[in-house]
């Protein structure tokens, strides 16, 4: 089998660790989304830095920021909501985002500060337009992650221009930067019908870590689920990671479709998604 290099995080003590994000917990304060994720079992929580989260850097003062640097979790990844394809202002506001990001960071990990991930934008029928714009344009943001202390991870969603591995890759290559790595994110190529084993093959190598949720389309429209809540073959899934010899962290996300629907549970959310995955772990 041909030798892979995976952008690691941090060596972890197991071969896959679980974490799952505060972007699902968007009504907790952030102490106890982090108690909750703690309780439950992960292994490290994602902070999730959107305009409208507890989370989001300018409400995080120096106690919050030393309370998060001393509990008991790694902070593995956050997350925030780019898009490469803004207007020339709010392209350079952007990159203000990620220097407020690392900063963040270098605060509540500064010896294994968490990477900064995000979707890239656009539409699927845009690609051939847009493609070089958005390599440019990524590598302006790996720049200035590097510049700051931190590194990115960016991926493919099916709503996007770059909505596959192959186009992913694409944009990596161009932009060659040891800061920047992709994500690798079943749901959104299982929805497009790509086989679960030739998407691992292409971008895992490439990938800092998985992200994990389910899908299925109603009426042509992409909906997406808990983990375990669809057709995902998890046995199969973690059978290949093992055999690739993956090590490193696997994020359960959230949708945010799942968020607003009535009666949504952060806590039975995170609970449930962790008694699904759990059994694959050991």
């Amino acid at each position: 089998m041909k030798r892979r290099t995976f952008f690691a995080l941090a060596v972890p003590p197991k071969p896959i660790q679980l974490s799952i994000g505060t972007y699902g917990m968007q009504n907790l304060d952030v102490d106890k989304a982090l108690e909750q994720i703690h309780q439950i079992g992960y292994d490290g929580a994602e902070l999730c830095l959107m305009a409208g989260w507890p989370s989001e850097p300018y409400k995080l003062n120096i106690p919050a920021r030393r309370r998060i640097r001393e509990q008991p979790l790694p902070i593995p990844t956050m997350i925030e909501n780019f898009n490469l394809l803004v207007s020339d202002p709010d392209y350079a506001r952007t990159l203000d985002r990620i220097r407020i990001a690392a900063a963040l960071a270098l605060d509540i990990a500064p010896k294994n500060p968490p990477l900064l991930q995000t979707v890239l934008g656009g539409k699927p029928e845009e690609w051939e337009q847009v493609k070089a714009k958005m390599a440019i344009r990524l590598a302006g943001w790996a720049r200035v992650a590097e510049e700051n202390g931190i590194r990115m991870a960016v991926k493919s969603h099916i709503g996007s221009a770059s909505n596959t591995p192959e186009k992913l890759v694409w944009l990596l290559d161009q932009v060659k930067s040891p800061a920047l790595s992709g994500i690798y994110d079943y749901s959104h190529f299982q929805l497009l019908n790509l086989d679960l084993e030739k998407t691992l093959d292409t971008l895992l190598p490439r990938s800092s870590f998985i992200t994990v949720k389910d899908g299925r389309l109603v009426d042509g429209n992409p909906q997406f689920l808990l983990p375990g809540d669809g057709t995902t073959d998890y046995k199969k899934y973690f059978k290949l990671l093992k055999a690739r010899k993956y090590r490193g962290w696997m994020l359960v996300e959230i949708s945010r479709q799942l968020q607003i629907q009535a009666g949504y549970d952060p806590i039975a959310a995170a609970r449930r998604s962790y008694q699904k995955l759990a059994p694959f772990l050991s």
